[in-house]
């Protein structure tokens, strides 16, 4: 009886010295590791976004791009324009230093494109607010093998994309340079 008494002992005193443990879980294999979860990392963004501002004009927003498996994601909203219709456009280099943008180089697609680089992006119809915005899916469009972190965007007002000339105006109204995506859409 007095084995038994003992052994009982040992078991309450087991229960009531686990119950008071510390241990987040009832599972063994934990235990014996650390008790925080690790901490999660950071997670990247897909995409790429260019923030745009005026050339010669008080145009600005924002060119957001995110490529999918199908097709690239285009998002433009653009200010501070007068109303009508404008156009974006890839442009080969990473730079609106120029005062017409002739610094952002050649339009530019990536070789999967269906269409040229100047009829990429279909027009987008600004309101008597002078905001415009546009959502596209480009299919069969990549980001290239640069991506577009060595691209900028062009906004042209009208349909036409005229040749950019050194020191000669145009019909370009604002100019942005790509960088990493800071937000998804």
């Amino acid at each position: 009886m007095i084995h038994v008494r003992s052994t009982l002992v040992m078991i309450v005193l087991a229960m009531l010295a686990s119950a008071c443990s510390t241990t987040p879980s009832w599972d063994p294999r934990r235990w014996f590791g650390r008790d925080e979860a690790p901490a999660a990392a950071p997670r990247e963004v897909p995409g790429a976004e260019a923030r745009l501002r005026g050339i010669g004009s008080a145009a600005s927003g924002m060119v957001r791009v995110r490529e999918t498996a199908d097709y690239l994601l285009v998002q433009v909203e653009l200010g501070g324009v007068g109303p009508g219709t404008y156009r974006a456009v890839f442009h080969d280099t990473a730079n609106c230093s120029s005062p017409n943008a002739f610094s952002a180089g050649a339009p530019w697609a990536s070789p999967g494109a269906r269409t040229g680089a100047a009829q990429l992006i279909p027009l987008m119809n600004a309101n008597i607010e002078g905001r415009a915005e546009l959502v596209a899916r480009l299919r069969g469009v990549k980001m290239g093998d640069g991506g577009m972190l060595n691209r900028s965007v062009l906004i042209y007002a009208g349909t036409a994309v005229e040749p950019l000339k050194p020191d000669v105006r145009n019909n370009v109204v604002a100019c942005g340079v790509f960088v990493k995506a800071t937000s998804l859409f």
